[in-house]
């Protein structure tokens, strides 16, 4: 029977040290981690594997065939119309979680992002905001899951860095007492195959690579900025009123020029860690970053950046945003 690393689900193998997997022939009996999840976990060294879409579609169609129940989990920074393309691709009923609750402001409501997403139509059996880090609501979920279940296998499906790996182990801890724990990074496919954990006689998550987001900012930035990019504890929204032919800076990653309009409120949701500078308008701010994307807004309206944040802007008028040239940013309805 093939051994699976208990970090990221891959088979291990002792042969080819430059493939998914590999672990040290003398370590392949007595140890459950693959060289990759070793120096990630005890080291903070990352590897990265490419994996494609091509592959998590597959796992869908997979998944879709069973019926059993599944959790797609979603991060609460990236709440996007990603929603809508997992609903067309699985058949199976599914719980909708909200994850990294613990990073919002405590002066948005849980309900207000429960009725926020309702505007997408989805066909899902329940809805619930938690927090995998913090042990927010998670004994709800628990119970929601042993409620909605269809059998004893639950699939638990999400964007990379959504936190699945995290709401496990969070799970193996309260609920089975388990020494084991799958690999969390910041980094995204850190998860590179399915894996089973059996929580108890009645219930057995399925965890599944992540869904890799191509327009998100994370697959762009090298480590240490990613550090600083990513919120590790509740984000201060930050207020800054403008005239038109002003810039918004975030160092190295991001210029907002305000284009046309009249005074307006920008007010930006992003890590606390990261700089804004406020400068007049000039083309040469970011020269590293060439792409520009203009949008005309209407009033509370959000620009969302995946994996970054977002800004919510007050009233009508007309932006540009220039940053790296495979980020999609987009807008959205505001959702705060």
């Amino acid at each position: 029977m093939n051994k699976k690393c208990v970090g990221c689900g891959v088979i291990l193998q002792s042969d080819f040290p430059l493939k998914e997997g590999y672990i040290e022939p003398e370590m392949l009996k007595k140890d459950d981690l693959c060289r990759r999840c070793f120096r990630l976990k005890f080291y903070g060294d990352f590897i990265y594997i490419n994996k494609s879409n091509q592959d998590y579609e597959k796992i869908m169609e997979k998944i879709s065939q069973t019926g059993d129940l599944v959790i797609y989990l979603i991060d609460a920074f990236s709440i996007s119309n990603e929603l809508i393309n997992v609903d067309k691709l699985l058949k199976n009923p599914f719980l909708l979680v909200i994850n990294k609750r613990d990073l919002l402001p405590k002066s948005v409501k849980d309900y207000k992002i429960i009725e926020y997403l309702k505007n997408y139509n989805l066909d899902i059996v329940d809805s619930l905001i938690i927090s995998a880090e913090k042990n927010y609501n998670i004994d709800r979920l628990y119970k929601m899951i042993n409620k909605y279940k269809k059998s004893s296998r639950v699939y638990i499906i999400g964007n990379t860095n959504a936190g699945k790996s995290t709401l496990i182990n969070k799970m193996l801890k309260d609920y089975a007492n388990s020494k084991s724990f799958l690999t969390t990074s910041l980094l995204p496919t850190t998860t590179l195959d399915i894996m089973e954990i059996k929580l108890n006689n009645n219930l057995t998550i399925i965890d599944t690579p992540g869904f890799i987001e191509d327009g998100n900012i994370a697959n762009y930035l090298d480590y240490a900025t990613l550090t600083k990019v990513t919120p590790k504890k509740e984000i201060k929204p930050r207020v800054y009123q403008l005239n038109k032919d002003r810039s918004l800076l975030v160092k190295d990653i991001l210029q907002l020029d305000y284009i046309d309009g009249e005074v307006n409120s920008f007010v930006f949701y992003l890590s606390n860690e990261l700089e804004i500078i406020n400068k007049k308008i000039n083309i040469n701010y970011l020269m590293n970053q060439p792409k520009k994307t203009r949008f005309e807004l209407s009033e509370s309206e959000d620009i969302v950046i995946p994996g970054l944040g977002w800004i919510k802007i007050s009233k009508p008028g007309m932006l540009d945003i220039v940053l790296n040239e495979n980020v999609k940013v987009f807008k959205r309805k505001s959702l705060i």
